[in-house]
């Protein structure tokens, strides 16, 4: 069988692009960025997250618990996409590697900022 290593795009929505995606640095757990409270499996989080243009690849650079909720786009960067989400933390188990991640669930859009928004950063 012969595979195309034509590239393939896909136009979807921001919550399900998000979905499934690690919070935290390894196994099941993570910590709010503004009281360091430690976050496990059914916790609700607000999350800012972003892509740069030309980029395929989502950053998630703040996670919040429910008490805390900062996210907040207060300033939007031309040419990057900003979203403020919440969500519900599940485990996602990796059989492969025998290891569990902390993933995105439920995700609503809270705050959207589009790649023409804002100013220059």
């Amino acid at each position: 069988m012969v595979y195309s290593e034509e590239t393939v795009r896909v136009e979807t929505d921001v919550e399900q692009v998000l979905t499934g995606l690690q919070v935290g640095l390894e196994g099941a757990r993570g910590t709010c960025c503004w009281c360091g409270q430690e976050l496990h499996d059914g916790h609700c989080v607000t999350v800012y997250a972003y892509r740069t243009a030309g980029h395929d690849e989502w950053n998630l650079p703040r996670i919040y618990c429910h008490d805390c909720n900062g996210g907040k786009i207060e300033t939007p960067t031309l040419g990057t996409v900003e979203v403020v989400v919440t969500a519900f933390l599940g485990v996602m188990q990796v059989a492969a590697s025998q290891t569990t991640r902390l993933v995105l669930t439920g995700v609503e859009v809270e705050e959207y900022s589009g790649p023409d928004d804002g100013s220059e950063g």
